[in-house]
């Protein structure tokens, strides 16, 4: 199993075999206030499988850990790829996912990191900032984020 790639979005979904992705690419969130809330979040990923993958259940699990190591955050789940019909054989094949979360809440300013294992093993790690807004000086512009 393989990771092809995996990023954080403000929105995306899967329709048709492609992922459709709005404001992509977030590694930073500016924010007003602590504790925050981000009402949506995305992470988008595309697995790649080898045919020996193909048909197994993997065991999927994302967690947030904040800047002292803790865990604040985790969903888990399977997920299976099926070979799809027509498909060369000795040729890996994709399961694109966009993994909508609500509401998470950030007590404080600082870093965090999405962790991504499957079946136990450490996939990749996404780096995940958030600030405190600076008081902003007359003529210059906000900070953008989530």
């Amino acid at each position: 199993m393989e990771l092809d790639f995996a990023f954080l979005a403000d929105s995306g979904e899967v329709t048709g075999g492609k992922i459709y992705v709005l404001g992509g690419a977030v590694d930073t969130v500016w924010t007003e206030v602590l504790p925050m809330v981000v009402p949506r979040m995305t992470l988008v990923m595309r697995f790649l499988a080898t045919p020996a993958e193909a048909g197994r259940k993997h065991a999927v699990e994302i967690v947030v850990i904040d800047a002292d190591g803790k865990k604040t955050a985790s969903v888990g789940g399977e997920m299976a790829i099926e070979r799809p019909p027509g498909l060369p054989m000795g040729m890996k094949h994709s399961l694109p996912l966009a993994l909508n979360f609500f509401n998470m809440k950030f007590e404080r300013s600082g870093a965090y990191s999405i962790e991504i294992l499957v079946n136990g093993s450490s996939m990749k790690s996404l780096p995940l900032r958030i600030f405190e807004k600076p008081k902003q000086r007359p003529g210059s512009s906000p900070p953008t984020g989530f």
